[in-house]
């Protein structure tokens, strides 16, 4: 249990100091970022970045990456924020942002791994206060290779949202799928590519539905650093109309491993 007070600890002072100035993030971001990883005990990654967001109005952002891992021989425990400071055009430091708590079970001699997450966020840019998820559901893994990886996921997960408009008619509170396709390719000793598509529809109402599409290509630098480019698209078909539906972000970043 020592290990699991330590990370928990870890976790609670990390989430303290994020809610202070977190930053955007969506599910997306933390699978793509968590690999399974035979080395036990607890690892982190930590990203910094520029990134150019097209959405209403272009933008500039400064962010910041945190990721722990802890593995135990079936489980993984995983805590990850962001924190961004924004520039959208005469107006500065619109932070967005968000945190994630995850667990994760590898049924022995599977394929299949169970997993379970809280999150929150809030968006300026995109006029939200605030949106809470829970969710949990099945992944497969359909290559778990050195070079290659490639997983499926299907999510059901509770959402609650709220937005600044006070007319807009998208539901509060809702239940969800959310569905996942994502593979990882390791091109060389020093590179790799990444890559993760997200679908999540209404149950009740198939016009409202987001779709969110990652790619990352990492250079390794040395052991612990590596270089990325980050590129993120994101559409909403039920966006305020004062949102735009479609919403891109290009991102370079430095990550640091420990």
């Amino acid at each position: 249990m020592g290990f699991i007070l330590r990370f928990v600890t870890l976790s609670v002072l990390l989430l303290t100091s994020a809610f202070g100035h977190i930053s955007e993030a969506q599910i997306v971001n933390i699978d793509k970022r968590r690999t399974r990883n035979p080395d036990r005990g607890l690892q982190g990654e930590l990203n910094l970045g520029f990134n150019f967001i097209h959405t209403t109005s272009d933008q500039k952002q400064l962010n910041s990456r945190v990721k722990l891992q802890y593995n135990d021989d079936l489980n993984t425990y995983l805590f990850s924020s962001n924190i961004s400071f924004n520039e959208v055009g005469s107006e500065r430091n619109l932070n967005n942002g968000g945190v994630m708590l995850k667990y994760n079970y590898w049924v022995p001699q599977k394929i299949i791994i169970a997993e379970g997450f809280v999150q929150y966020q809030y968006n300026r840019v995109k006029s939200l206060k605030h949106r809470y998820i829970l969710g949990g559901g099945p992944r497969f893994n359909i290559a778990d290779g050195e070079k290659f990886s490639l997983f499926l996921v299907g999510y059901t997960i509770y959402l609650n949202e709220l937005y600044e408009q006070s007319d807009f008619e998208r539901r509060k509170s809702l239940v969800k799928f959310s569905s996942m396709g994502s593979f990882d390719w390791q091109m060389g000793e020093a590179a790799k590519l990444s890559h993760s598509t997200y679908y999540e529809p209404d149950y009740s109402d198939p016009a409202d539905f987001r779709v969110w599409s990652e790619t990352r290509f990492d250079v390794r630098i040395s052991q612990k650093f590596n270089f990325g480019l980050f590129v993120k698209l994101e559409y909403d078909n039920m966006a305020p109309a004062e949102v735009d539906k479609l919403f891109y972000t290009v991102s370079n970043s430095f990550q640091w491993r420990f």
